[in-house]
């Protein structure tokens, strides 16, 4: 313990603390507040800080340990009574504090801005998990790096940057997997596959602190772990490229929340927070002009609640915190339950540009009948040819001026179809 206070008292982390909680929040809540409210995705925006945490720790821990070969106390530590490995492990241990204690100081913020709304639950571990093995794992990488290469700023630098280009290039969820940057409610961190990432930092700090240089009478032994160490490091970089996906679905909920009254729209109890706006959007399709679309005579859910799982086409997906994109797959449920019936599937010549013209456009007004205004700031996209802005005049008009103008493009619709 007192090795470790000594180190805790000699890391540049200590001075840099406060910038690293700083950095920290600014990860958290750079991203927007959607996120508040909702517990996977307050537990996704807690893990994000590490992605900027790691490298830094990495260049951090690389220092430290290079510290020995510069001062040349390679002979002295040699001889210290302590064993070497109590001394390595002092030393990213003092790293590996300042950086976790951030880490937590930032979870435990986003926690308790998300605490009066987000309803039952709390912070889901498995994403906090992956945070911290990654940031262990890089500081590891940086303290057996600045080991082996005790150099001046060299071996930090190239730690940090490294870092940083691992984490932009080959660690995404679509990659290796080292962490996530979405938490739908109907996703969840794999324990089998979290179970692998929490090896690979367990084997990184084992390499670090254990791993000594080839030389003197027990250079046999030295170099057998060498190779140990490196192809257990093969065994798990493998692994996490065929282990499960980091994310698998969740098992639905025996009671989703729901609307009331017809049509329904169906929640994950997770994105309660969203309940009175889904309330909201059924009450304002319940008031679209019967004569021109149907209403679906399901229920509309959002993505894992149907029989589809995540994969379900007709469910949709609450992007951001924002329910335009639930609104648009609404207004593509009503768009086909309003498909004109008795006629015969049409020609590809009849879907001209006119026509696809009109679908858009009567999509378009749908979905913001639908959302209750234009498409918000924050979204992007829409139909070929569309003009939003004029779609969002229209639904600015009185009841008969859109009837009369979604009714012509539901004609083209239907000469579309029937002829």
């Amino acid at each position: 313990m007192i090795g470790y206070r000594t180190e805790l008292r000699r890391s540049p982390l200590r001075w840099w603390f406060p910038l690293l909680v700083l950095l920290d929040l600014a990860a958290i809540f750079g991203r927007g507040r959607w996120w508040i409210g909702e517990w996977p995705m307050t537990s996704v925006q807690a893990q994000i800080p590490a992605f900027y945490l790691a490298p830094l720790l990495a260049a951090a821990a690389a220092w430290a340990a290079g510290r020995t070969g510069r001062n040349g106390l390679r002979d002295q530590l040699a001889a210290a009574a302590r064993p070497r490995p109590q001394v390595e492990f002092a030393q990213l241990a003092a790293a590996l504090t300042y950086g976790l204690l951030a880490y937590a100081l930032g979870a435990a913020v986003a926690a308790g801005v998300s605490l009066p709304t987000a309803g039952p639950g709390f912070l889901w571990p498995g994403y906090l998990l992956l945070g911290a093995a990654l940031m262990v794992s890089f500081a590891a990488a940086g303290h057996l790096a600045g080991r082996t290469f005790p150099g001046g700023f060299a071996t930090p630098v190239a730690c940090g940057l490294g870092g940083f280009i691992v984490i932009a290039w080959a660690a995404g969820p679509q990659q290796l997997g080292l962490f996530a940057i979405n938490g739908a409610p109907f996703r969840t961190v794999s324990w089998p596959a979290l179970a692998v990432r929490l090896a690979l930092a367990g084997l990184l700090l084992a390499g670090a602190v254990g791993l000594r240089r080839p030389g003197g009478r027990s250079a046999g032994r030295r170099a057998l772990a060498a190779v140990a160490f490196g192809a257990a490091l093969v065994v798990v970089t493998v692994a996490l490229t065929v282990t499960v996906p980091l994310q698998v679905d969740r098992a639905a909920p025996a009671q989703p929340l729901c609307t009331t009254g017809a049509p329904t729209i169906c929640l994950w109890p997770e994105d309660r927070n969203q309940l009175l706006r889904a309330q909201a959007m059924a009450d304002r399709m319940r008031q679209l002009p019967t004569a021109l679309v149907t209403l679906p005579a399901r229920p509309i859910a959002e993505l894992g609640l149907g029989r589809g799982g995540s994969r379900d086409p007709e469910g949709f997906y609450v992007l951001e915190g924002d329910m335009w994109d639930p609104a648009q797959t609404m207004a593509g449920d009503i768009m086909e339950a309003s498909r004109p019936q008795g006629c015969p599937d049409p020609a590809v010549s009849a879907f001209t540009p006119e026509f696809y013209r009109a679908s858009g456009e009567l999509m378009m007004w749908l979905t913001m009948r639908i959302y209750g205004g234009p498409m918000p700031a924050t979204m992007h996209g829409g139909p070929p040819s569309v003009d939003l802005g004029a779609v969002a005049d229209v639904v600015r008009g009185t009841d008969a001026e859109q009837l009369a103008w979604a009714g012509q493009r539901s004609e083209v619709i239907h000469r579309a179809y029937c002829g």
